[in-house]
């Protein structure tokens, strides 16, 4: 057999770790929001969902607009309330949060530039199907003289709420936060030094906090407060399919089972990856039937298990369109989880077929916005292998490393073969 060249053999390496990466399948929406003039124009910079735990139907849509606050919009797509007190960067939505009188609300926290910290909210339940109110509004924001980028909360294994901000100046700071006279005490934890964050997830099952680093790629952090503040790359960029990586979602089918999702402004896709190995799944666009007026560079997501009424049975995935044609400016793009999970070959786990088969079928009541897991201390699975064939399995793709080391392997084996 004649032996290959090493420029020969080297495109032959790469081009098989090339052909493990996919094209992106098609996933329709179904349906879109309306901005008014006030959420038009570009400015929609994050979105979260909160669940009307009293008629899951009537839940809302909050997103988070650079230009005006935030505003709330019907599972139809219809704009309901626009809270223009401030800009916002970021927002997210945490149900259960105690208060005075032993009643309970969903917290709202929006990352707000203009007034320097992060504003708390609770969403009114009775308030017209759900309405936002500003928890103790003569109070200043937590963390006054902060400007945040990002922010997600999470529950500790403790039951405590906490909080995650990106800081526009780059890093995290972690709080836990408390009720106190009808109003939230935020006391900072710890701050971790991960340059500029674009996105965070948090995973309770697995107490891991996600973040999407500018530049960089997707980190694995512990996300218990004393689990320090060394992070591992999981996934860089040119790495497992990203070719820019953004917001962050987590979609919890069971107890340990689901995905993370993780937006590619780039590329105009999203990449999914295995929740427990965190090995790639495949990626997906959103488009609309018939292939027009696609979902482009996307500043937001969610993907939440959950049943929504009738209108979403199998669970909801949202995206940021950042380049709507059919409302010149951008929007928020709407669809059944099982649109993106049936797209694939052979499908993803839709939680709701699990649940109505008598098995866990997942567990979130909030929608906020939301590599390999490091074996150890608080990672009970450890990290996973295989092809990336856009099937479902939950693999990885031969990495851009590996390629490197088998590029040096084949130096060293056509090194040993001239000698001998």
């Amino acid at each position: 057999m004649r032996n290959l060249s090493l420029p020969a053999l080297t495109a032959v390496l790469v081009s098989t770790a090339a052909g493990a990466q996919t094209a992106p399948v098609q996933a329709p929406y179904t349906l879109q929001t309306q901005p008014g003039a006030r959420s038009g124009g570009g400015t929609v910079n994050d979105v979260a969902l909160w669940v009307n735990p009293a008629n899951p139907s009537a839940s809302r849509l909050i997103t988070a607009d650079q230009n005006n606050g935030l505003f709330t919009y019907a599972l139809d797509g219809g704009e309901l309330q626009a809270v223009t007190e401030g800009t916002s960067s970021s927002v997210d939505v945490l149900g259960g949060f105690p208060l005075a009188g032993g009643t309970s609300a969903a917290l709202v926290l929006s990352a707000s530039p203009t007034l320097q910290g992060l504003v708390p909210y609770v969403m009114d339940a009775t308030a017209d199907g759900g309405g936002l109110t500003r928890l103790s509004p003569t109070v200043a924001p937590l963390d006054v003289g902060v400007t945040y980028g990002t922010v997600r909360m999470a529950r500790g294994v403790d039951g405590t709420i906490q909080a995650f901000g990106g800081l526009a100046a780059g890093g995290i700071r972690q709080f836990a936060l408390t009720p106190t006279d009808g109003g939230v005490t935020a006391t900072p934890l710890r701050d971790i030094p991960a340059g500029t964050v674009l996105g965070l997830a948090v995973d309770p099952a697995y107490r891991a906090l996600y973040v999407a680093q500018q530049g960089q790629g997707l980190y694995r952090y512990g996300s218990d407060a004393d689990a320090g503040i060394t992070g591992t790359q999981v996934v860089g960029l040119g790495d497992g399919g990203l070719t820019s990586v953004g917001r962050i979602a987590l979609y919890e089918a069971s107890g340990t089972d689901g995905y993370v999702v993780a937006s590619d402004p780039n590329a105009n896709t999203f990449v999914v990856f295995d929740r427990r190995t965190l090995g790639r799944v495949g990626s997906f666009q959103l488009v609309q039937d018939g292939g027009t007026d696609a979902v482009e560079q996307s500043r937001g997501l969610v993907a939440f298990s959950g049943a929504l009424g009738t209108a979403f049975p199998e669970g909801l995935f949202v995206a940021h369109d950042g380049m709507s044609s059919s409302t010149l400016g951008d929007n928020v793009k709407l669809t059944s989880w099982g649109n993106v999970a049936r797209a694939f070959s052979p499908p993803l786990i839709i939680a709701q077929q699990q649940a109505d088969a008598g098995t866990d079928g997942g567990t979130g009541q909030d929608g906020g916005g939301g590599g390999v897991i490091k074996p150890g201390d608080q990672n009970p699975i450890g990290s996973g292998g295989g092809t990336d064939d856009d099937s479902g399995c939950g693999c990885t793709s031969t990495s851009v490393p590996a390629v490197a080391t088998l590029g040096l392997l084949a130096m060293a084996l056509l090194g040993r073969r001239r000698r001998g």
